[in-house]
């Protein structure tokens, strides 16, 4: 197969956003503080890998090593790339790479032992495809996160672009997870396992439906041009990341005259780079937080709701962690000061807030704003027993299915994986 260029397949959402947010000051002061904080932690990094997970190696395992050997080869990537499984009973995979050193690349061993060779080959391409854009330049979470003396260095507008770039860079990687695999069906069941963490041949007819449907909908867009408020909107967006927004993403890949000209097959017949990002964006614009800040009374009743409820979830375990402040603050902005002593108000204003926007606001925004009061519950790291409790209660007099607690706490946990 040709070598490709992975640049001429990157979401072109992501590619202007990265060119913007690279240029601007702050964000540049936020990296450059970011590494002097973890200058020399990624040796440690190493060492931790070689002390507590496999290192595998061609004799250990061909079968992957041919795999990751192939997908590099097919994309041009010439760094050398060393293999850890790390004992988890959950699916999981990631990429690290540091200034000097090889790319490491860390597969969960219930990955290993359930994915398929055409599955582990769209994964092993996913996260290749981090390293091959540099999705590591920007580290994310982080670079949204970091502050000093309690000032943030880049304003809550400037997060929130932050946060939209590593989505749609989660669409550049699985692009090219999708050219090592090139198989669609094999990128959707990959997608359903991690998702689901099931792995029963009892699901393959359902996963088959889903993946049909699915197809139709990348290759009919004007379908769903008419915004729904319905469960069809719901579950677009409740399932972020491994949502049919994501495998949608990669059919319409699968169709588009740039997939097929990188495979060889030439491009009659194929949806245009055009309308490809037509779709993509589409799909994005829903995972954005636009809610907080466009014109009219849904705004205004959301910050609202958003304030009071992030203030009860996050003061649910009997306190409320600067992390967790923060958060809310990134969302809604300095305005919105969260702590222990608003939390009583708190808690006798959200029934009502809660009526209002049940009453007022479309479903999706009120699961775009269940998404973003998870961000605020895991923001210290865990989401504890109370605090799913009261997500669980909140997001159940919303109308909100909980699947989108548990999809966005799967995001926070690994944001670039």
């Amino acid at each position: 197969m040709t070598v490709i260029d992975p640049h001429q397949l990157q979401v072109k959402r992501e590619k202007a956003l990265r060119t913007e947010l690279a240029d601007r000051s702050d964000v540049k002061k936020a990296i450059s503080r970011l590494r002097e904080h973890w200058s020399g932690r990624g040796f440690g990094t190493r060492r931790g890998l070689l002390s507590g997970a496999l290192r595998l190696t061609r004799s250990m395992s061909p079968e992957i090593a041919d795999s990751v050997a192939a997908c590099k080869e097919i994309i041009g990537f010439t760094p050398p790339v060393e293999v850890f499984v790390r004992p988890e009973p959950m699916f999981n995979a990631c990429i690290i790479k540091n200034d000097t050193g090889p790319v490491m690349m860390v597969l969960s061993s219930r990955l290993l032992e359930v994915f398929t060779p055409e599955e582990l080959r769209f994964v092993i391409g996913h996260e290749l495809g981090h390293a091959a854009f540099d999705h590591f330049g920007i580290p994310m979470p982080a670079v949204a996160a970091m502050s000093e003396m309690g000032v943030p260095f880049v304003h809550r507008h400037v997060a929130l672009q932050l946060y939209a770039w590593s989505r749609a860079a989660e669409l550049s990687a699985d692009r090219i997870g999708l050219i090592c695999a090139q198989d669609p069906d094999a990128a959707a069941s990959g997608f359903f396992k991690l998702a689901s963490g099931m792995s029963s041949p009892r699901v393959k007819p359902d996963l088959a439906a889903y993946a049909r449907q699915v197809e139709s909908l990348a290759s009919a867009p004007l379908a769903r041009e008419k915004i729904r408020d319905d469960d069809d909107t719901l579950d677009c967006f409740s399932t972020h990341p491994y949502s049919p927004v994501r495998v949608r993403a990669v059919y319409a890949f699968s169709k588009s005259q740039s997939y097929m000209h990188a495979i060889g097959h030439g491009t009659s017949g194929g949806i245009s780079d055009e309308e490809l990002e037509r779709i993509i964006m589409t799909d994005l614009s829903l995972m954005e937080p636009g809610y907080l800040e466009e014109e009219g009374e849904h705004r205004d009743i959301l910050r609202r709701l958003l304030f009071s409820a992030g203030v009860v979830v996050a003061a649910a375990d009997g306190h409320i962690d600067q992390t967790e402040t923060d958060a809310i603050g990134a969302l809604l902005g300095a305005d919105y000061v969260a702590s222990k002593d608003t939390a009583e108000v708190a808690r006798k204003d959200l029934p009502g807030r809660i009526k209002d926007a049940r009453e007022n606001v479309p479903l999706v925004k009120r699961a775009q704003l269940v998404q973003h009061l998870t961000i605020i519950a895991a923001a210290d790291g865990n989401v504890d027993e109370h605090e799913q409790k009261e997500l669980c209660r909140i997001s159940e007099e919303l109308g909100v299915n909980f699947s989108v607690v548990i999809q966005t706490m799967q995001a926070a946990a690994s944001p670039m994986d």
